[in-house]
């Protein structure tokens, strides 16, 4: 525990030195609550946001494993003012304590709006588990209560598709920060950021398990486990703007600002992805790469996915189905296809690394000190939180794929998949801690190794991800969900709020994961329409365990086919995959405007349309970039749906049907009627004509 002293007495430094310095834009004071002495800091952080830190302790001013970037954002000293000591101001942003320091309230300057009242900050004392470890710093179990005093509703929060009637909005919803406790097909991803309908947005910085809850739309509270002290960031619109202004953008631009941009897109990965469960042979997979080439099907990237490898903890091809990677991969390149290869996070006990990392702690422990199996036996979870570990694993995944020209990495099962949260100690951490940010440090292994190599185009799929995961490229899929027309139509809400979350690079399993019977009619009409939708994500990607199976073989087992000329509807599905093909620049010109300034291509229709109340109800549809509008189909047999329009600003501007050309005025709701062969897709654009 030295090397914490240590980290301690540095921390203790640095707030000591900023505690003594005259600028105005921090806010500090000693308060009292429930008899408990707290130290309070509220900190310009960004342009009309702030950030609060409270603790009964010293406060850190700069936490492990946080949401937010280390480095304070650039912002105008000039505006941040303190007018009275319960008083700091900062832009269009307003903090004001009660004089008997129980309540605080976040007021918008410009329109005089209270945002947000507290009602209780509660910190009880935290029961470390009896272990050999020790606690860095002294912990408590945290809860905040507060009220939105103006109506709305709050969208973001991650990725979320479970329960009945699901809405974009959240109504009545509880959240515990647990992995796998609300996502039985593994969809799940906590981001603890929301954007609220007011101009507003709300950060919870705290990398542990806990929970947000929000009840009537109003009544809000944030749990941690085990945490130091609170720490939350608060945004809204400046001065200039209004409820009527385009203000989502700038909610995101802001959230941006704290947590990092995203980076480009890497020019490769914005056609399609071919996947299935699983190719499990060389020969198998290279018919499937020659079947696409042949018929001049454009492929992006071809994976392979799990039980390619020998034992899971190796990270290598089992040699026997795959027995020459030089030749596979030369193979690829000439047909212009990238590889991905999926890589677990899990070691077997049999394995040939296993008892190496045991004896060296590179793997999960309890609070004995002892290796922790997973939920699975003979399985361990590595500690991702060690930087020996991340390293380790990498020279592996080096000598084993990067060498051979593999650089795109699946990070299947990583939220860790099989992991027992509460037993956990990871880096001589408590999981209660830090455990929401397991998957941020996993991603870190790839992300460190490849750019120790030099690479600039890099990406990788991840099932679970944290704020950060989109600065070291790690994109996201929807999970194992459900082949069922339900699923689909809770994809398109999901989407919707993954977008505000600021998670940037998106997919899903197109047609579902689970339950595809390839002699169903209905699924054959699902996957059509989920191609539809699919081809209007950040990331177009083809996956899923499709039965009847193949028999097994020497390699294993193998789901039925998943190329898409076997596909009943293959004529279509394939003019969907040269629709996308077309529309790469355009896809890859807004990924870099999310890069610039937070602006998701995928987005509701109130992103764009934030005073058109139609847009707020309309949640089975949503902008996909500035210029098209995308209404997909998500019921069997459908002839016809409904969709909005909203109402376009600009000059001469129309709603035009991408397949019939037919013209459309906006600020109407329309019932437009859809063959196989089509799906309400509208693209905006300029005409002359009268409508």
């Amino acid at each position: 525990m030295s090397k914490y002293y240590g980290e301690f007495l540095i921390l203790l430094l640095i707030y000591l030195i900023t505690c003594n310095d005259a600028s105005p834009c921090i806010f500090t004071r000693y308060i009292y609550s429930n008899g408990l002495k707290q130290q309070l800091q509220v900190e310009s952080w960004g342009s009309d946001s702030i950030r609060i830190r409270l603790s009964p302790d010293v406060i850190i001013q700069n936490p492990d494993y946080q949401a937010l970037l280390p480095e304070q954002p650039i912002f105008n000293e000039e505006v941040c003012h303190q007018p009275d000591s319960n008083t700091f101001i900062h832009g269009n942003i307003k903090f004001n304590i009660s004089d008997d320091n129980e309540k605080w309230l976040i007021q918008r300057q410009s329109d005089g709006l209270i945002l947000i009242e507290t009602q209780s900050i509660t910190f009880l004392p935290y029961k470390y588990p009896l272990s050999i470890y020790s606690p860095i710093y002294s912990l408590y179990s945290l809860s905040l209560m507060y009220n939105h005093i103006p109506d709305g509703y709050l969208y973001g929060l991650g990725e979320h598709h479970y329960g009945e009637n699901l809405t974009l909005a959240y109504h009545n919803f509880h959240l515990p920060f647990v992995f796998s406790s609300t996502a039985p097909t593994n969809g799940d991803i906590t981001i603890p950021w929301y954007i609220h309908t007011s101009a507003f947005g709300f950060l919870w910085n705290q990398p542990g398990y806990g929970s947000f809850d929000v009840q009537n739309d109003k009544e809000i509270m944030w749990t941690a486990n085990a945490t130091h002290q609170l720490d939350i960031w608060i945004t809204t619109i400046p001065k200039e703007e209004n409820l009527s202004s385009l203000f989502y953008p700038i909610l995101m631009k802001n959230y941006v600002d704290v947590i990092g941009h995203p980076n480009p897109l890497p020019k490769f990965a914005s056609g399609f992805w071919q996947s299935k469960n699983r190719y499990r042979s060389q020969n198998e997979f290279l018919d499937v790469a020659k079947g696409y080439y042949d018929r001049q099907i454009p492929v992006s990237i071809i994976v392979i996915d799990w039980f390619h490898w020998t034992k899971l903890g190796e990270w290598k091809f089992n040699s026997t189905c795959w027995p020459d990677i030089p030749q596979m991969i030369n193979q690829l390149k000439s047909y212009g296809m990238n590889l991905m290869v999926s890589v677990w996070p899990h070691v077997e006990k049999d394995s040939e690394n296993f008892f190496f990392m045991n004896t060296t702690d590179l793997l999960t422990h309890d609070a004995n000190g002892n290796v922790l199996p997973s939920t699975t036996d003979n399985l361990y979870i590595s500690d991702q939180f060690n930087p020996i570990t991340r390293q380790f694993i990498w020279d592996k995944v080096k000598r084993n794929y990067y060498d051979y020209g593999i650089k795109i990495y699946w990070l299947d099962a990583d939220e860790p998949e099989g992991g027992r949260p509460g037993l956990q100690w990871w880096y001589g951490r408590h999981d209660e801690e830090i455990a929401m940010v397991w998957a941020r440090e996993h991603q870190r292994t790839f992300w460190d190794g490849l750019k120790d190599q030099n690479e600039n185009e890099i990406i990788m799929l991840s099932r679970q991800a944290w704020i950060g995961s989109h600065r070291i490229n790690a994109a996201v899929w929807s999970g194992d969900i459900d082949s069922s027309w339900e699923e689909l139509l809770k994809q398109i809400k999901v989407a919707q709020n993954v977008a505000l979350s600021g998670i940037y690079w998106w997919t899903t399993d197109i047609g579902g994961y689970r339950y595809a019977d390839l002699d169903d009619n209905q699924f054959q009409e699902l996957i059509l329409r989920w191609f539809q939708f699919g081809a209007f994500c950040p990331l177009f990607r083809l996956h899923g365990e499709r039965y009847p199976p193949f028999p097994n073989n020497e390699c294993g087992f193998s789901g039925g086919h998943n190329e898409v000329w076997l596909f009943k509807y293959s004529e279509q599905i394939i003019n969907i995959i040269r629709l996308r093909e077309s529309l790469r620049d355009y896809i890859e010109y807004h990924l870099n405007i999310s890069n610039q300034n937070g602006t998701p291509i995928l987005r509701p229709m109130f992103y764009d349309f934030n005073d058109d109340l139609e847009c707020y109800q309309s949640e089975d549809q949503y902008m996909f970039g500035t210029d098209y509008l995308v209404a997909p189909i998500y019921t069997y047999q459908a002839t016809s749906r409904s969709v909005y329009l909203p109402k376009i600003d600009q000059y001469n501007s129309v709603w035009q049907h991408y397949y019939t050309k037919i013209f459309y005025q906006g600020g109407q709701r329309y019932n437009i009627s859809t063959t196989l062969n089509d799906f309400p897709l509208f693209q905006k654009i300029q005409s002359i004509w009268n409508c």
